[in-house]
């Protein structure tokens, strides 16, 4: 009886060998796990005024070529005239927009007499906007071109003295032109200059950048998935949006004894609570299964929720 109870246990240790074998040679499915995020930084909880002016001297920007000062103006205007549109949707907020949208005038008043002036609880300041457009990249006889914009803001409260910079930045696809070499690349390229909407646009872009604290975000993650045979159950039903069947469906696998796959059930279920919300859960989740047995997948997520 010797024999066969031994070869028993070398088909049982087969068995488990080619089960994690096919395991892991399994390609992952992917699923798309949007996660909400309230906004990182709030203003008063109840009715508030914002005052926007200019602070940005255009004179020291130093440029001679009118048409290009006309552009970098009419950038400027759209950056403080969208702050004032992205700020006016915030709950219970008043703006006041005291910018010459016609020669951007230069506000050198206190900003704590304006305040005190329009019972302002804020003053929002643009202190800087720069523009250019530049070359990407080179590909396929291809000259691609960028539009970058930056602006600075200043948030200040109504005493004058505290405040918040605000810095925002953007790249904008801008145009593409054949490659006839570098030296016509160089001599023959979209300006400034001839490019005044594009310039108001990339300016939106960047004004949006430098606000987004004060408004919620979505991150949308493409998250892989272990899809062996024993998590497929649960992972229809992650597709399907019934987490919780998921959740029930996966608990179990955390107890089993082969611990890549208590680890592989760890993580998908890291990805459920991520899809939840419950950054806290998927984070423990993801640590059992790093824990368990270390892969990639688990590396990846705890990495990128810890920032979040």
């Amino acid at each position: 009886m010797i024999a066969p109870i031994y070869g028993m246990k070398l088909l049982k240790l087969a068995c488990i060998i080619l089960l994690l074998f096919f395991s892991a040679c399994t390609v992952p499915l992917y699923v798309a796990v949007p996660v909400d995020y309230t906004a990182k930084l709030n203003l008063r909880p109840d009715s508030t005024t914002i005052v926007l002016i200019n602070q940005f001297d255009l004179s020291q920007a130093k440029i001679t070529n009118l048409k290009k000062l006309n552009v970098i103006k009419a950038g400027a205007i759209a950056a403080i005239n969208y702050a004032g549109l992205e700020l006016g949707q915030l709950p219970h907020v008043k703006v006041i927009n005291l910018v010459d949208s016609a020669g951007l005038a230069l506000n050198t008043d206190s900003v704590k007499l304006t305040a005190l002036k329009y019972k302002a609880n804020y003053v929002l300041a643009l202190k800087n906007f720069t523009a250019d457009i530049g070359l990407s990249e080179i590909a396929n006889y291809t000259s691609y071109y960028n539009t970058n914009t930056a602006v600075d803001f200043v948030l200040y409260e109504s005493n004058g003295i505290y405040h918040r910079d605000l810095k925002g930045t953007a790249v904008d696809a801008q145009s593409e032109q054949p490659y006839f070499g570098l030296l016509p690349t160089l001599l023959i390229h979209p300006t400034v200059k001839g490019n005044k909407q594009s310039i108001k646009t990339s300016a939106e872009h960047a004004t949006e950048n430098a606000l987004q604290d004060y408004f919620p975000y979505t991150i949308t993650h493409n998250r892989p998935l272990y899809n062996d045979a024993i998590f497929l159950p649960a992972i229809k039903e992650i597709q399907a949006g019934n987490l919780d069947k998921a959740d029930s469906l996966l608990q179990p696998f955390l107890q089993d004894k082969v611990p890549q796959i208590a680890s592989k059930a760890a993580y998908n279920l890291a990805v459920v609570y991520e899809s939840e919300g419950d950054i806290d859960a998927a984070i423990d989740l993801a640590q059992q299964s790093s824990d368990k047995y270390r892969n990639e997948f688990a590396t990846a997520i705890l990495a990128e929720l810890k920032e979040e």
